[in-house]
């Protein structure tokens, strides 16, 4: 059953947006006239009572006359009886002016019955005026920027509901634990920077950290990439840094793994990493949150985004190493001087440079 309502519901959505459109040009009832046998015209006010009336036709005006009468009607032109019909008709003027050298017609209506049903008008046929050009407002081409964000604000919605549902206690864990200082039973077990769940967190960080770089580059003429001038360009800009990101995880993973084996920290590159993607994932959240909205609610020129947002961003990196200290000396029982020592090599140090870099 349901299938036949959807079916038929799709039947009557299709014909609602197919079928064209009538429009009256002029209503014909409204200039009715009586013409007696010694040619004197009077006008009609009402139709009501009345079985025989007329209308003059001038030119040859463009469209089709359309008479309908709930009873039989008979339709004369110039006194000659042109045919007999019940319900509705459509007539070309041409037609009507067939064999007709002036410019000027007079169609009568005549019925046994009383014409106050009597539809006469001319008509035109268009299509919807939704969808016509000529009358609905033209769609104003977006430009290349905003098709990029739609397209890629699709894309991280979709991978986000595919992690969502291919790993909710992964999802359950980021969103309810990721700023604990004690270590779950949870992490012992799913840390492993090469399992399923890390990736795809991984790649749909790397993606979004990725948007909102080129996001931010676009909107305030950064200059840290070059702009683009096509859909394509800003797509294989937006892959590239991506990968860019993911591969500069794996160097991390590389050179905690070295530092962690000289310090003889055996297995913590993978909470090290772990708790480094979650919570810059879940402080980036809110990020691109916020630029949805203001894209969503704002042109380029009123944003409520300017250089200050940047700020944002070292500020994230610097809480995560606060943030991981502290987490890291609560629950190691190696002294502090050499925790310090490693989160200079691991976290420190290229925290440091970076920042440099990222100021220069």
């Amino acid at each position: 059953m349901r299938i036949v309502i959807t079916i038929l519901l799709f039947v009557v959505f299709f014909t609602g947006f197919t079928q064209q459109d009538t429009i009256t040009v002029i209503d014909y009832t409204k200039v009715m006239v009586r013409a007696d046998s010694d040619g004197n015209v009077d006008p009609i006010t009402a139709l009501e009572g009345i079985n025989q009336a007329g209308f003059f036709m001038n030119g040859r005006p463009s469209g089709q006359v359309r008479i309908c009468n709930p009873y039989e009607l008979f339709v004369w032109v110039n006194g000659r009886l042109l045919t007999t019909l019940k319900e509705c008709e459509f007539f070309n003027p041409s037609d009507l002016f067939s064999g007709v050298k002036s410019d000027t017609i007079y169609i009568s209506l005549s019925s046994k019955s009383s014409l106050e049903d009597l539809t006469c008008d001319l008509v035109i046929f268009e299509q919807l005026t939704v969808i016509k050009d000529q009358v609905a407002s033209p769609r104003e081409p977006r430009s290349i920027f905003i098709e990029f964000t739609i397209i890629t604000l699709i894309i991280l919605l979709v991978l986000v509901g595919i992690i969502t549902s291919n790993y909710p206690s992964r999802m359950a864990y980021l969103l309810e634990k990721t700023f604990t200082f004690k270590v779950s039973a949870y992490e012992f077990v799913n840390t492993g920077f090469f399992n399923g769940a890390s990736m795809y967190l991984l790649v749909l960080y790397s993606l979004a950290l990725s948007f909102v770089g080129v996001y931010l580059n676009a909107l305030l003429d950064l200059n840290f990439f070059e702009n683009q001038t096509t859909l394509v360009g800003y797509l294989v800009q937006w892959v590239r840094l991506a990968a860019g990101v993911f591969f500069l995880f794996i160097f991390k993973w590389v050179m905690i793994s070295l530092v962690a084996q000289l310090f003889k920290f055996r297995g913590l590159r993978n909470f090290q990493l772990f708790d480094f993607v979650n919570f810059n994932f879940v402080l980036l959240l809110p990020l691109l949150a916020f630029l949805t909205v203001d894209f969503i609610v704002n042109s380029s020129d009123q944003s409520w985004i300017s250089d200050g947002f940047l700020i944002l961003f070292p500020i994230i990196i610097i809480l995560f190493v606060v943030w991981f200290t502290l987490k890291f000396v609560n629950n190691s029982p190696r002294k502090k001087l050499v925790i310090i020592s490693y989160l200079c090599a691991t976290e420190i140090i290229p925290v440091i440079i970076l920042l440099g870099w990222f100021y220069k």
